[in-house]
């Protein structure tokens, strides 16, 4: 029998994408003997909540709104940064202290996500004492240095998450993490995920990249983004190619400033959003332009015009000097809590 719970996190902001990335994992997944779907929502409207009831109810699965006002409250009290005006991020790193104490194998979508592939192989992976599985993430190379890893050592990247929850409990993730957040460091360039890899470094088990197609590896051939971001770290080129032909779950995050959902778009993933998007309640969704300011929009039309091993060494050059500046940020931020 296969079993495996769900869980999104997001603000009503986010719903129809949430809403899209779920229809995806339904309509994929109907084998599935049991599946629960568990949503930490902030502010959803009651619309939006009765198209996701709706939604599930069509294919038959339990769904289950989850409270998080006292979680919020608990983070704000160890003063724990939001994330675009939103506690949402780091909600997933406190699963102790949210779901139901049945829940066995969980896995965490992101809102941008769509489900392409069956889960049968995460519902029965074997993680031994790893407390939860990742999947390595394609951008990140000076800014793990930063936090203090070697070049060798893995980052992950958190838009998704298989949790074995025994583990996770039995090892205190929850606890450690808020334990690191009151009396080590709570500002990070990119909030849950830094916290995660920092925390649970040498704790976390690698999944094939398949599991998190991120929109890089869509981008550009594999070639030439291996020249550019090199190896040393990250998967094989074999692997990555694997991944790009049979993906099992895409991770559309931002790329050149926008996402899929946005007008006029030039999204690695937009074909296959907009395919999801239609077959979802959501498909009354009018998409409308990115709020990317003008270094973005050029690089956009940068994109559109040069080659792409040509422009792949600017994209790298504009992520670096991003992922700075947000780590500079993040450590005033904390001078300035502290003084």
């Amino acid at each position: 029998m296969k079993n495996i719970d769900i869980l999104y996190q997001f603000n009503e902001k986010y719903a129809p994408y949430a809403g899209t990335s779920l229809t995806s994992l339904l309509k994929n997944n109907v084998h599935i003997d049991k599946m629960r779907i568990f949503i930490l929502g902030e502010g959803l409207s009651q619309e939006s909540l009765k198209r996701f009831e709706d939604l599930a109810g069509q294919y038959k699965r339990e769904l289950v709104f989850v409270d998080t006002e006292e979680l919020v409250t608990m983070m704000k009290d160890m003063n724990m940064p939001s994330y675009r005006g939103s506690y949402a991020a780091n909600m997933r790193l406190f699963l102790s202290f949210l779901l139901p104490e049945d829940v066995d194998r969980l896995l965490y979508l992101d809102a941008d996500t769509i489900v392409e592939g069956d889960l049968d192989k995460l519902a029965g992976l074997q993680m031994g004492e790893y407390p939860v599985a990742m999947v390595l993430d394609s951008l990140v190379r000076k800014h793990k240095e930063r936090l203090g890893f070697l070049k060798t050592e893995p980052y992950f990247n958190s838009g998704v998450m298989l949790f074995e929850m025994k583990q996770w409990k039995e090892k205190k993730c929850s606890e450690r993490i808020a334990g690191h957040v009151k009396n080590v460091r709570a500002w990070y360039p990119s909030p849950d995920q830094d916290l995660i890899n920092v925390v649970l470094k040498g704790e976390i088990l690698k999944l094939e990249p398949e599991y998190n197609l991120q929109p890089a590896l869509l981008a550009f051939d594999p070639v030439d983004y291996f020249k550019t971001f090199g190896t040393v770290g990250y998967y094989s080129y074999e692997e990555i190619r694997k991944a790009v032909n049979c993906p099992v779950i895409y991770h559309f995050f931002r790329f050149v400033g926008e996402f899929p959902w946005d007008r006029d778009n030039v999204h690695p993933d937009r074909d296959v959003f907009d395919r999801y998007l239609m077959l979802s309640p959501w498909k009354d969704y009018e998409k409308k332009p990115s709020d990317a300011g003008f270094i973005l929009r050029m690089e956009k039309i940068l994109y559109r015009h040069l080659p792409k091993r040509t422009f792949i060494k600017l994209f790298r050059l504009a992520y670096e000097c991003f992922i700075k500046k947000a780590n500079d940020d993040s450590l005033k931020e904390k001078t300035n809590r502290i003084m």
